[in-house]
């Protein structure tokens, strides 16, 4: 399994004791793991997943929370920082949006209702 400097990024081998791209000590509380680095990637794939998902609310919750929660783990390493932020956004926007549509669904179906 690969591992990457939590400082940097940079992918570092086993037998490393220090990140040669920053300098930092390498240990085993400040590397992050292959599967831990790819949070930032599902967050964003989710993120533009809930551009659609919001219009359907049974997906949209799903979708948009789960966005958030990978978004927000991949925040914490420095690659690939940007595609976490912009999954962590599209998702909170369109969970804003899943919101807004459950509420004017239940509205609509009350009024009709009645």
């Amino acid at each position: 399994m690969n591992n990457f400097c939590k400082y940097c990024g940079k992918e570092l081998t086993e037998s490393q004791d220090i990140c040669l791209n920053c300098g930092k000590k390498v240990d085993e509380t400040n590397t992050q793991t292959t599967t831990e680095n790819k949070n930032a990637i599902r967050g964003f794939v989710l993120g533009i997943i809930s551009v659609i998902a919001w219009i359907i609310p049974l997906f949209g919750y799903p979708v948009t929370i789960c966005g958030i929660v990978f978004s927000a783990k991949g925040l914490n390493i420095k690659t690939n920082k940007g595609l976490a932020i912009a999954g962590l956004v599209l998702s909170i926007i369109f969970l804003i949006f899943t919101i807004i549509n459950s509420i004017v669904g239940a509205i609509i179906g009350v009024t009709n209702n009645y």
